[in-house]
């Protein structure tokens, strides 16, 4: 009998302790700030009247506007992860080839908040993030986990058809886009 007590005892502490472990768990990689998955389009417009005062076929993006186009790429490829995981927001630092992104999402149904790191490379008209790494908190997950792979930014779908990526250029804060174009096709910019 008193083995008996002894032992209900010892299971229902185990348990406790379980859940208690379970809850630091979750309460730990819940993410640290609220993020989300708007994103607007690029209105290269601006950037393209710029261009014609300066007489510089260059443009540059700064880290807003990448991290627009990385959301947005981002979405696209929701369906590469696994299934049970559910990104609910996103934002990317650009740091000349290296990329962070903050992600919240979750888990089934546990929130959860990572970062992700990237190389990014130049494909002609095209930014490649590849996906190097996955912290949540100080816990190193596999990047293969996520499937991500590599994020293609195509850069000609937010440009007008003249102006063909010469050259990328990866600042600390953005990115140099240098073109190709006959300046004699400019009128038909407008």
């Amino acid at each position: 009998m008193r083995l008996g007590k002894f032992l209900f005892r010892f299971i229902i502490t185990i348990i406790i302790l379980v859940i208690i472990a379970a809850g630091v768990l979750i309460w730990y990689i819940a993410p640290d700030r609220k993020l989300n998955l708007n994103y607007t389009d690029l209105n290269i417009q601006d950037k393209a009247m710029q261009m014609l005062k300066t007489k510089k076929p260059e443009i540059t993006l700064n880290n807003e506007e990448l991290n627009e186009l990385a959301k947005k790429e981002l979405i696209k490829h929701m369906g590469d992860m696994p299934p049970q995981v559910t990104v609910t927001g996103a934002e990317f630092q650009f740091h000349g080839q290296e990329v962070t992104a903050d992600i919240n999402g979750k888990w089934e149904f546990i929130p959860f908040g990572a970062e992700l790191t990237f190389t990014m490379d130049a494909d002609g008209s095209v930014i490649v993030l590849k996906h190097e790494s996955t912290r949540i908190k100080s816990i190193r997950v596999p990047a293969e986990t996520w499937g991500l792979g590599t994020l293609s930014v195509p850069l000609k779908e937010h440009l007008p058809d003249i102006l063909r990526v010469d050259d990328v250029q990866f600042l600390d804060d953005g990115v140099k886009l240098t073109f190709k174009l006959n300046w004699l096709d400019l009128p038909s910019l407008f």
